[in-house]
């Protein structure tokens, strides 16, 4: 039998009860002291529920790392600063060949942005200027600047494409995961719901077993004075009172032990329904209604279908499904070889200082030679004119070469790794593929015991119902021998031990039926939870909201 489980609808995530109830906000609903009825407990346990509340953080702590994942497009931002100078001592060899003495000062600065595109191309953006001062080996003072812009994109056509993206992938697990987490949650309040309404009725089941065992107690107390009666007067045996003694005694056990358990569900509903114990736990409650079985007729195939297309834990099932899937598709992207289209810009642009010579109080472009130089005299010099700069190097001109692109320069390329023998991926892809069938045979196992599941808790509710009707017959016979042997016990016809026999037979029969109507009421909620049907029959709405 298929089944095509609907998934949910997912937006930024968080899990809201749609009837005005918090998760995750301290207790705001007291239990009350009192009487208290089932939707009253539901609500406060939708509210103060800790295992709710905690499970309520998971799609929180999910939609963080979905966003540690989509930060894998965040750019990043780089810069650099060097500050540099350099000295070359001038100095003679045995050849009698001078080399001079340069100073050289320089400044580079460089920014950068690079990062990754949704379609998987990588881009570098980067900026660089730099600015060089000093005196050459000549004495002759220079200055430069120079910057550049460039643009470097490499775009994967092969392996680290598409599906093959790592970055891709992960943030496809990562909003499976936010959906799976919300899943959780749901699944939580509808155990949540289903363990409330089941104490509940556990609860009132022990409510009317101590009523039983009270008036039991009651009715073997009387006949104990009435009995007492006769023998002071003188018309019954005082050998009799013992048995009586004893079955008062006998009763007031069993009323201990039904009381105890009553107080035991108390506190198993208050821990549903608190986060904080100390302050309720003298809190007497009072369950409103009493144990109204009606006849449900079932439907496995309806019960299946809701099942199968509903349940948390068949739609993450279906989840972890597209998550091998999405595994497997990655894996066989990186058997291909490297194949990428590298692209690159770039602008450049320079300045230079200007360099004039001063000579006799005149400034000349050029050089102004002495004519009386002899070489053969050190003191002797070449030049006339003493070199200065007239205009330093300056950013703005080399800037402008970059805006009017007076340097262009680009290049496009192709760049091919091929792994030998790429034994890593082809086990990789092998393992993604085991791991796929995996998970269809854990799909369908778990589709198959929910299946079983569903028809065990029918033919358990089923079941349950037909000992309802035996159960009263029961206890209405044994209502009837009862009387039959009093009448016969104050005829002379019975005698006391018959008579308690058949009472305390009554009383467990009493105890049966209560138990037989709670048990079908409670396989009703285990039907609910098992077909997730439980929410829309308290009239609770799950939806993803935007937080």
């Amino acid at each position: 039998m298929s089944h095509t489980p609907r998934r949910m609808s997912l937006k930024h995530i968080l899990l809201a009860i749609l009837i005005g109830l918090p998760l995750a906000r301290p207790s705001a609903a007291e239990i009350p002291d009192g009487p208290i009825t089932l939707e009253q407990c539901i609500k406060i346990a939708l509210e103060n529920n800790l295992n709710l509340r905690i499970t309520n953080y998971q799609p929180r702590l999910s939609m963080l790392g979905l966003d540690g994942a989509y930060s894998s497009y965040d750019p990043r931002f780089s810069t650099g600063f060097s500050d540099g100078h350099r000295i070359s001592k001038g100095r003679e060899n045995p050849l009698e060949f001078t080399i001079p003495t340069s100073e050289t000062d320089s400044f580079r600065h460089n920014y950068g942005l690079n990062g990754l595109l949704p379609t998987d191309t990588r881009y570098t953006i980067g900026f660089n200027a730099s600015e060089t001062t000093g005196i050459s080996s000549n004495d002759e003072p220079f200055g430069s600047y120079g910057a550049g812009f460039s643009l470097r994109l490499t775009q994967p056509l092969l392996r680290g494409a598409w599906s093959g993206s790592s970055v891709r992938m992960n943030i496809k697990l990562a909003k499976q995961q936010v959906e799976s987490s919300g899943l959780d949650v749901k699944q939580q309040i509808i155990q949540t719901v289903g363990s409330v309404e089941r104490a509940f009725y556990n609860l009132i089941a022990d409510r009317q077993n101590l009523i039983i065992a009270e008036n039991s107690l009651k009715n073997a107390q009387e006949d104990l004075r009435i009995m007492k009666i006769k023998t002071d007067v003188g018309t019954e045996a005082k050998t009799r009172l013992p048995q009586l003694e004893a079955e008062v005694y006998s009763r007031q056990a069993s009323l201990i032990s039904v009381r105890n358990s009553f107080t035991t569900q108390v506190n198993t509903l208050k821990s549903l329904m608190t986060d904080d114990f100390a302050t309720v736990m003298d809190n007497e409650l009072s369950p409103v209604g009493e144990l109204n079985p009606v006849q449900t007729v079932f439907s496995r195939t309806d019960s299946w279908d809701k099942a199968l297309n509903n349940r948390p834990d068949i739609l993450k099932s279906t989840i972890a499904l597209e998550r091998a899937d999405i595994r497997l598709k990655f894996n066989k992207n990186q058997l291909y070889p490297q194949l990428d289209l590298i692209g690159s810009y770039g602008l450049s642009g320079s300045d230079s200082a200007d360099i004039m010579h001063m000579y006799d109080g005149k400034a000349y472009a050029n050089r102004v030679y002495n004519p009386e130089f002899n070489p053969a005299d050190p003191n002797s010099k070449r030049f006339l004119s003493k070199p200065f700069v007239s205009r330093a190097a300056a950013f703005n001109p080399s800037f402008r070469d970059i805006r009017r692109g007076d340097y262009p320069n680009y290049s496009v390329g192709l760049q091919l790794n091929i792994p030998i023998p790429n034994r890593s991926a082809r086990a990789n892809y092998k393992t993604a593929q085991a791991q796929k069938e995996t998970a269809i045979l854990q799909h369908k196992r778990l589709e198959q015991s929910i299946m079983i599941d569903i028809d065990s808790l029918i033919r358990s509710a089923e079941s349950s119902y037909e000992r309802i009707e035996a159960t009263r017959l029961a206890r209405v016979s044994g209502e009837l021998a009862v009387q039959n042997e009093r009448t016969l016990r104050d005829e002379g016809a019975s005698t006391d031990f018959v008579v308690l026999r058949a009472e305390r037979d009554l009383t467990s029969r009493r105890y049966s039926e209560i138990r037989a109507k709670a048990d079908y009421l409670i396989a009703l909620v285990r039907l609910a939870e098992a077909e997730s049907s439980i929410l829309d029959k308290h009239g609770i709405n799950v939806e993803f909201v935007e937080e």
